[in-house]
């Protein structure tokens, strides 16, 4: 019976621990652009205990004005969309864009956007269209270049799984991306020289944080008892 206990408490343990690492993970990016923080969702398992069963994204974050043309939000659904540098695809809501040596837009991470744009040295400013079409203008307001931003939408967004760098990377869970031009049906539109704040609320995040950890206290302290329990009866049949 003592032993049996043990089991149910371990699996919280380890729940309310990754859930704290989550939480922990959203305020330590509180000031990170385009930033959406998640809750890890858990489920009982047959026989007793919990497990992780999915993250949920939580609210988006205010769009807020910016000085930079190359600043862009995505105001309603879709994410960036980012060469990985290996061949495949990444996905993000920070649109802090700027031009490279090649004259490349690249994200901060030097990630170039997909689909690839580039922008001639002679450029003097930049135009992005809502539906982000972005255009490349002479000193004179001539059109020099041309490009398209697309987004992709996902039927599960929350199924991503993150990589680092304000990115994400589809998965089964998630499912494909479906891409789009910005302003199609399911595809926010964008706002060219603005950036989307993060969307981490720090109130409810420490809320949750103090939660979780008395979680994690509770199963430990019924790991212990059982284990005390579990030395009293080997005492009395050794």
């Amino acid at each position: 019976m003592a032993i049996d206990a043990i089991y149910p408490a371990l699996s919280g343990l380890r729940v309310a621990e990754r859930r704290v690492g989550q939480t922990a993970h959203n305020l330590a990016n509180v000031s990170t652009p385009g930033f959406v923080p998640r809750r890890l969702d858990q489920a009982e398992v047959a026989g007793g205990g919990v497990r992780i069963s999915g993250s949920t994204p939580l609210a988006e974050g205010p769009i807020i004005p910016s000085e930079r043309p190359l600043d862009l939000a995505i105001n309603g659904g879709g994410f960036f969309v980012l060469d990985d540098g290996n061949g495949g695809q990444l996905y993000s809501r920070n649109g802090n864009f700027q031009v490279d040596a090649q004259g490349r837009l690249v994200d901060a991470q030097g990630r170039q956007a997909l689909p690839p744009i580039t922008l001639p040295a002679q450029t003097a400013s930049v135009r992005v269209s809502p539906q982000g079409q972005v255009q490349a203008l002479a000193g004179d307001g001539s059109v020099l270049a041309q490009g398209q931003i697309q987004t992709a939408v996902f039927g599960n967004p929350g199924g991503l799984e993150p990589v680092g760098g304000n990115a994400y990377r589809a998965s089964a869970a998630s499912g494909p991306p479906v891409m789009a031009a910005p302003g199609t049906p399911g595809h926010g539109e964008i706002v060219a020289g603005a950036m989307q704040a993060s969307g981490t609320d720090i109130a409810s995040s420490m809320v949750d944080l103090i939660i979780d950890q008395r979680a994690f206290e509770a199963n430990l302290k019924t790991i212990k008892t059982r284990d005390d329990m579990l030395g009293s009866i080997l005492d009395v049949l050794a």
